[in-house]
């Protein structure tokens, strides 16, 4: 099975890192638009739905899993993470071992503003805009506009 597998001519910009390791895979749809600088990187499974576009100096990275679904747009220098570092104390200094990992899923319809970070374990309704500079850091009901550190719904699209 190939580890990076697209079912549509997609563009990939310059200078765009696309990396799986040997267990990684990533899976794309349809057709993608990935601007200049983009890093993509999976050693789980990162699931891309019909017709994304990521802008420049953005990075999805799934140690687990995520999975976006169709029609989102991603702004520039977005964060999309499903871990955290593993930390302990050992003798007095801090000690980076291992990941802590959630799955991520974002839903159809999704505008992520530039500058927006999503973290482990959120899933993103359908029909949803996050502003930018935005946090997200647990569950947004879709059909809503969210904006903030941490965010908060600003509105509901009807």
């Amino acid at each position: 099975m190939p580890r990076f597998k697209c079912a549509q001519r997609s563009m990939i910009g310059a200078r765009c890192g696309i990396y799986t390791p040997e267990e990684g895979r990533i899976e794309c749809s349809g057709r993608m638009i990935v601007n200049d600088d983009v890093m993509l990187f999976s050693k789980g499974h990162l699931e891309i739905g019909h017709n994304l576009g990521i802008n420049q100096f953005s990075r999805i990275v799934a140690h687990e899993k995520i999975q976006i679904g169709k029609n989102v747009t991603i702004g520039q220098m977005v964060a999309i993470l499903d871990h955290d570092h593993a930390y302990h104390l050992e003798d007095g200094n801090l000690n980076l071992k291992g990941y802590k990992t959630k799955p991520i899923k974002i839903g159809d319809n999704v505008w992520i503003g530039d500058k927006a970070m999503i973290l482990k374990g959120v899933e993103v309704g359908d029909n949803v805009v996050i502003g930018a500079h935005t946090l997200i850091n647990k569950d947004v009901p879709e059909g809503s506009i969210v904006a903030g550190n941490p965010f908060k719904v600003i509105k509901k699209i009807s």
